[in-house]
């Protein structure tokens, strides 16, 4: 519409600036008035020019008025072509980037194939050898049987002697020879197997560089607390916000830490002002203490800023100290070989009843407390002595909280 417009007004104005030359024109003609000292037919002849040229310049002036591209095209075309020459350029430059990535990562993915073939053969060989030292092994475990039987039947018989002290001879021959085969076996099996952790270190470190070339380093995943607090609730709107703002300004603090960057007063943790206003909302209206926790809402590359997301959660007692949390009997086996195992499964019983009784348990891992290796290993070693089935108590080491973390005492008897 603005185009059939601008027409409309160009062919109206063209037309009057026309019909106004004419007129003129035929004054000039009938009166025969002259302009500049010629002669009437030359006076008509200017005035017929100019009223051209008044036609010319108004379309041309209307045209730059109504269209920014006119204005362009007339006033700003050397520009344009400056413009575009420099972005010709770094168009270019993109190109021999990405040419230069994928070269990279072309290479990285052939020599990744490369040691996975080593990794694959090496296992192999691995596998092969550990068949033969099995074989050895009980060839030799069957030795010594022999060689044990033998010298029972030569303490018991004494007058083969001499039949009896060769075959003792011959079957401890066959040990050395057999023990000494072992030896070199599970030298070899040391030096395979320390091949194959060196090659899967290689492995590990390639994906990392490949997952680098991909995306860039990640150092927050999706869902990771970045940091714990209690806020107490009930409180004016302005202390909440004040509370709140100062949790996020310490979290940004661990996170300019982490990551080593100089610039302390850089905003790395970014919150949404909705969420931040939501939440101070809810702590206020709450009259109880309130768990604050600060996340990671996605993915985080090295170099951009982290998105957090605040959750509040009610503080609630759970468990007081020395309360039972869970009881059962496990089967540690004959020989305690299911030792390991049964308390693995046992602690992960523990640690799903805790979760569904309220505590906050990890985003990433599902756990809501931990138990050191020497504590575990104590009661795995406990359980080993006994045989069969025992009876497996946790009990809480303090009072426990929604928040956490669990800490537990794990006691043993033994099943009558």
């Amino acid at each position: 519409m603005f185009g059939i417009a601008l027409i409309a007004v160009l062919a109206i104005t063209g037309g009057i600036i026309a019909y106004i030359g004419d007129k003129l024109g035929t004054k000039v003609g009938k009166k025969k008035l002259t302009i500049f000292g010629l002669r009437p037919k030359h006076t008509s002849i200017v005035v017929t020019i100019i009223t051209g040229i008044l036609i010319t310049v108004s379309t041309i002036g209307i045209l730059t008025l109504a269209s920014r591209d006119v204005r362009t095209a007339l006033f700003g075309m050397e520009a344009l072509k400056t413009e575009l020459a420099t972005l010709s350029q770094e168009v270019s430059a993109k190109n021999n980037e990405l040419d230069t990535s994928r070269n990279a990562l072309e290479e990285k993915i052939a020599e990744y194939s490369i040691l996975n073939l080593k990794v694959q053969e090496t296992a192999r060989k691995l596998e092969a050898i550990g068949s033969e030292l099995a074989a050895v092994t009980a060839q030799r475990d069957q030795t010594a049987a022999e060689l044990e039987q033998t010298q029972l039947d030569y303490r018991a018989a004494r007058g083969d002697l001499t039949v009896a002290e060769q075959a003792v001879s011959t079957l401890q021959a066959t040990k050395e020879e057999l023990d000494l085969r072992v030896t070199t076996l599970t030298e070899a099996k040391t030096s395979l197997q320390a091949d194959i952790d060196h090659l899967n270190d290689l492995t590990n470190k390639l994906k990392q560089g490949i997952q680098v070339v991909r995306e860039g380093s990640i150092i927050y995943r999706a869902g990771e607390i970045l940091t714990t607090a209690v806020l107490p609730g009930g409180k004016s709107r302005d202390e909440t916000e004040i509370a709140l703002a100062d949790i996020i300004y310490k979290t940004n603090q661990h996170i300019i830490e982490k990551l080593a960057i100089e610039n302390n007063k850089l905003e790395v943790l970014w919150i949404a002002q909705s969420d931040f206003d939501k939440v101070v909302t809810a702590i206020t209206e709450n009259s109880q203490e309130v768990i604050v926790r600060i996340s990671a809402g996605g993915n985080t590359v090295y170099g951009e800023p982290v998105a957090g997301q605040i959750s509040i959660y009610p503080i609630r007692y759970i468990y007081g100290q020395g309360h039972t949390i869970h009881m059962a009997m496990i089967d540690v086996g004959e020989n305690g070989a299911n030792a390991e195992q049964s308390v693995m499964i046992f602690l992960q019983q523990v640690n799903a009843i805790a979760v569904k009784q309220g505590i906050l348990p990890d985003p990433i891992q599902g756990t809501v407390g931990s138990i050191t290796g020497t504590e575990f290993y104590t009661t795995v070693n406990k359980a080993k002595q006994y045989k069969g089935k025992v009876t497996l108590t946790a009990t809480a080491k303090q009072d426990i909280y929604t928040a956490g973390p669990l800490k537990l005492e794990l006691h043993l008897r033994e099943t009558p």
